[in-house]
This record gives C-alpha cells, structure tokens and sequence, in this order.
C-alpha cells in the first residue's frame, strides 16, 4: 500500500502517504511521541466522564490529518503558491508534534512541574539527544529550529498564517479536540460542521499584516455552530466541578509533598521524580521520564505516609472520594471584590472540623474569565486577524468582517467577565459552610 493507514473515531481513516510523507511516520515511531500514547488528552477527566481515557496521541494524529486536509484545499486554491509548498513540511510536523512537550495528565501538571507544555515542546524538538530532533533534521537541517519557532507563541518569523493555522481563535487543533472530547466524554456538545470550515478558508493579503486566513460567508452558520461548541465543552466538560475538584487535589498533594520534602521530610518519591526535583535545570530526559503510572505510582506511595493530609489525599485522589464545592456568597459566582475575609472564613470552618492544615481541605479554583467565554473577538478591525477575530468575506464588504457583526446570536457569547472562583472542602462540611454563606450573605 501506498499509503499506512490507522484507524480513527473520528475520521475513520487517517492515512499518511509513504512515499511523499514517509518520514512522517519516522517521526511518529520516535519515543518522545509515542510517549504520547501514556497522556490523558483530558487530564483526570475520566473520573467524572469514565470514556474520556482517550490520548494525546490519537490527538496529534487527528491534527496532522486535518492538516493534510486544509494544506490540500489550500493547494487546489493556487497550486503554484510558493510559500504554500515551502510551508509543508514544517506545518505537518509541527501538528504532529504541537503537544510532544505534555507532562502527565495534560495541562493538569503544567502548574505542578512549573513550566507550559509549549516550553518543553520546544526543549524536545531542539534536543539534540531526541530521537525527534534527529529525524526533522535528516529531512531538512533547519527543521527543527522551524518546529519550534512555530510552536513558539512569542516568535514571529515565519509567515502568521502558518501559525495561526494550528493555534488561533479557528485552527486544526481545536477542530480535532473539540469532536474528540465530546466523543469520548459522552457529552455530545462538540458538534459542527468541521468539514465545511476546511473546505471555505482562503487568504487574505493585508497591506499591514500579510497574509490572514478568512472564511467565505457560506461558512458562517458552520462557524456559528463551532463557538457554540467551544462555549458548551467548556461549561460541560473541561470546567466540569468535579473534574476540576481532583485536579486541585493533585496540585495540593504535590504541593504539599515538596513543602516537605524541601523541609527534610522524606516523602517515599520514586526515583524518576527525586531525579526531577533534585535537578536545578531539569533535563529533556528526566522531564520525559515522568508518565502518569510515574505519577500515580507516588501517589500509591503517599497513601502510607505519616502526614495525615498528604496520606488522606492521596487515598481520596485513588478511590475518587471526591470534596464538595462551595461558591463565595456573591450572587453572579465573580468576584466583585477582594474575598480574603470569605476565604478565611471558610478556612476557620474547615479546621475547626478537625482538617489540618486548611489549605490542603479547603482548595481555591480560580477559573480565567476567558474560559467562561468561548470566542472574544478584537474590536478594532486594522489589529484583526484569526488569532484575535474570525472574519468572513461578504460581497460588497472592502475588508472581511468579524463574524459576531453579522451574527447577533454570537454577541452575549463575546462579553467579558471577571473571573469565576470556588471552593472545594470535605463534603462533611459542606452543610456548615453553606449556612455560613448564607449568613454571610446577610451581613455583608
């Protein structure tokens, strides 16, 4: 066969051209990507939705094939388009490897390992003992350097639309994501018509930017649909309470296992987590060598350990006994002003239930407010592009025009908010702090 083909959900096929692109599958072989296979794409999600155990690999692979696809549509658009066929081989890579840098469980252990996956994306791509760097670099020598400038949100030397094309407010990743998790979650929230929006994007030459993608005007409602998925999958699934409970409950545990730790306490680490701690400067290799049976290994190991808190979570983590959550008593859940004296409060309730120290059991979630709101355009047109604003070309129109100008439905979908703050205790406490916010409420 022409082609080696795997099998998906999503796309029934996924077929990468052995002749043209056979070195695609080289890179797909390398370990830094098959590593991928061993992180949940959602996290610890499955302990809300059991069917969310799909991968980031099977991710990376969805990506790199709606790639495929939109450089396809863009080749039968102007076959001649130089940049175009420059921009191959570092596109389809970089889609391939945008997520190669993941630590255990996804974006959870971003906050725990102290630096963004994109960062470590970066580190492998260039590393001159990964197996990924050796392969980009027998297709071209600056191939790697590319990959990672295009992953690389702060660097602008190539061409925007090659960036924006896999990361802005419409691109290839989330197109794969949002379908994938709403297809394993259960949820159902992530439909739209995907194939549409591959198939009605083209260039814009701006005098001032260059080159921007647009989507024709017949895309509109497929657009529509899209942002309504973004708004839906956030509110339902990522933002999910309970999720987001567990997530914080590894991030406390962690915490608190290198504030001991760092105090002489040993805290019984496996060895490929002592190696990560104990290094001022981590290393591509140690960083890699932390999976998630790495991570739910220390986990099991704190379940015996003498510090009750850490102990308690630990076992509460593994046996999904989850805390509850408690909103601060402002009637729209944002913050309208400093809650200090709310938060102390309730810290008050929690160890007077005999939970020590507080922080550990009464866990603060403050969620971005763009979260919250799926699609904030920029409002001044001569600074829009995709990264910042989905425009459509209408007939008779001299510019593209934001789309939430045209469809009004979108409008309460683009206003901002503050951020939106909970609180996740012990659930036997849950009553006194409600009555709490009640009185609370009263009062103040």
């Amino acid at each position: 066969m022409s082609q080696k083909v795997f099998r998906d959900p999503l796309y029934n096929y996924v077929g990468i051209d052995r002749k043209r692109d056979g070195w695609l599958i080289d890179l797909l072989n390398c370990p830094e990507v098959q590593r991928l296979r061993r992180i949940h794409q959602l996290g610890v999600s499955s302990l809300t939705y059991p069917g969310a155990d799909h991968n980031r690999l099977a991710h990376s692979l969805g990506v790199l094939h709606l790639t495929l696809q939109a450089l396809r549509h863009l080749k039968d658009i102007d076959s001649e388009d130089a940049q175009v066929n420059q921009a191959r081989e570092p596109l389809l890579a970089t889609a391939l490897l945008h997520d190669v840098g993941h630590g255990p469980f996804s974006h959870l252990f971003e906050p725990c390992l102290g630096i963004k996956h994109e960062v470590w994306s970066k580190k492998i791509v260039l590393d001159e003992d990964s197996k990924v760097r050796k392969i980009l670099s027998n297709v071209a020598k600056s191939l790697p350097n590319t990959v990672a400038e295009l992953i690389d949100a702060n660097n602008h030397d190539h061409p925007a639309w090659m960036k924006y094309l896999l990361s802005s407010q419409l691109d290839m990743d989330r197109l794969d994501y949002l379908r994938r998790d709403s297809l394993f979650t259960g949820a159902g929230y992530g439909h739209f018509d995907w194939h549409r929006l591959l198939t009605t994007f083209s260039f814009y030459e701006d005098e001032n930017s260059g080159r921007d993608l647009v989507w024709s005007e017949k895309a509109k409602l497929a657009i529509e649909e899209y942002i309504f998925a973004r708004f839906y999958m956030y509110q339902n699934v990522y933002l999910h309470k309970t999720t987001r409970g567990f997530e914080k409950m590894i991030e406390a545990m962690w915490r608190r296992a290198r504030k001991l730790n760092d105090d002489g306490t040993n805290v019984s680490l496996v060895p490929k987590v002592r190696a990560f701690w104990k290094a001022d400067d981590p290393s591509v290799a140690q960083y890699l060598a932390i999976e998630e049976f790495s991570v739910l290994q220390q986990i099991q190991n704190w379940t015996t350990h003498k510090d009750p808190s850490l102990s308690d979570l630990a076992r509460r983590f593994l046996c999904r006994d989850r805390f509850a959550m408690i909103e601060p008593p402002y009637s729209d859940n944002r913050l309208a002003s400093d809650n200090s004296k709310w938060e102390m409060a309730l810290h008050q309730i929690v160890r007077k239930a005999g939970y020590k120290p507080a922080t550990m059991y009464c866990l603060k979630d403050q969620v971005n407010a763009k979260y919250h709101r799926p699609y904030i355009p920029e409002k001044e047109s001569d600074e829009q592009s995709v990264k910042n604003a989905i425009r459509i070309v209408i007939d008779g129109e001299p510019k593209p025009v934001e789309i939430s100008l045209v469809l009004d439905r979108l409008k309460p979908l683009t206003q901002r908010l503050s951020d939106q703050v909970r609180y996740f205790i012990p659930k036997d406490v849950q009553e006194a702090a409600k009555k709490m916010r009640s009185t609370w409420s009263q009062e103040n």
